[in-house]
């Protein structure tokens, strides 16, 4: 009896295992940077708290892109495209930010609009 049980358990957590893995979701977007703006298809990132993100940057020019509320930083060179994971791990709308190379001030660059915004859902 005390196999049957422990075979069971054994069953049950392996199931809670696999269910967990599965509610995980991966989303990929691409971000095309050119002369400081993106696509207006890739202004707006929508994903649910949870999901892995992976992000692909591009730009026509040198310069960091950084994502507010989730401290992440990526530094561009022209052309040369870079990709960007993590978990989605805060619910809300964190904006985006472009820092071309040779820009005076990031005061500067925080007066203008996001470049693009990540939305993230609760799940």
């Amino acid at each position: 009896m005390k196999i049957v049980f422990f075979l069971l358990l054994g069953c049950f957590v392996c199931t809670s295992v696999v269910a967990r893995a599965a509610d995980v979701s991966r989303k990929a977007f691409a971000l095309t940077i050119v002369k400081g703006t993106v696509a207006r298809n890739e202004r707006v990132l929508k994903v649910e708290k949870g999901d892995v993100v992976q992000i692909t940057v591009t730009s026509d020019a040198p310069g960091v892109l950084h994502l507010h509320g989730y401290q992440l930083e990526a530094k561009l060179g022209a052309g040369v495209a870079q990709a960007v994971s993590f978990t989605a791990h805060a619910t809300g709308r964190y904006p985006f930010e472009w820092h071309g190379a040779g820009q005076d001030t990031k005061a500067q660059a925080h007066a203008k609009q996001p470049l693009a915004t990540l939305e993230v859902w609760p799940r």
